[in-house]
């Protein structure tokens, strides 16, 4: 049986996006204003040109702060993409279910022995998910990730024998908040 399903996680803004976004909105206004008083004061028409162009770049840089991850599980693959600006697409990694050797909560002590590590979740810290799995070109990789119940199932269902029940003894994805038992 072929198991397919997706799921979108948008990342929670944080205070040091605002400040980004802040210093970005008056540095470009800042910039448009000392561009359209010299264009006043010295009549050239190509920096009013100018100074519109910056706004339409600052409103283009402005719309791309937002960030989210899919999670796509194809069969025994489970990609993670992540989605700057809802207008770029990149992937993040790969990784091959059948390989995993760990999954549960993520508490901040697991994942020692990996090599790389690789964060899609929220931001919020709640309901965190670990994945380990053996990755052909990182090594023992770590995905901390948010999955809801069902792609959590679907996950599940996918692992080796051994990581499955391990994971079962640790939780069950089908409670209704998630937490360990």
């Amino acid at each position: 049986m072929d198991t397919f399903g997706e799921q979108l996680v948008k990342k929670e803004t944080t205070s040091a996006d605002w400040i980004k976004r802040i210093a970005i909105a008056l540095g470009g206004l800042a910039l448009a204003t000392v561009l359209m008083w010299l264009s006043f004061f010295t009549g050239f028409m190509v920096l009013t040109m100018l100074s519109v162009g910056v706004i339409f770049g600052l409103a283009w840089l402005m719309s791309g702060f937002g960030c989210e991850y899919e999670y796509i599980v194809t069969n025994e693959d489970l990609d993670i993409d992540k989605i700057s600006g809802k207008r770029k697409r990149k992937r993040l990694i790969t990784l091959k279910l059948n390989t995993a050797e760990e999954f549960g909560l993520y508490d901040g002590t697991q994942g020692d022995n990996a090599q790389a590590t690789v964060i899609a979740s929220d931001g919020t810290g709640v309901n965190n998910y670990y994945l380990l799995c053996k990755h052909n070109t990182h090594g023992l990789t770590m995905l901390i990730f948010n999955p809801d119940k069902r792609m959590a199932q679907m996950i599940l269902g996918n692992l080796p024998y051994k990581v499955k029940q391990a994971a079962k003894l640790h939780f069950t994805p089908d409670s209704s908040d998630g937490e360990e038992e």
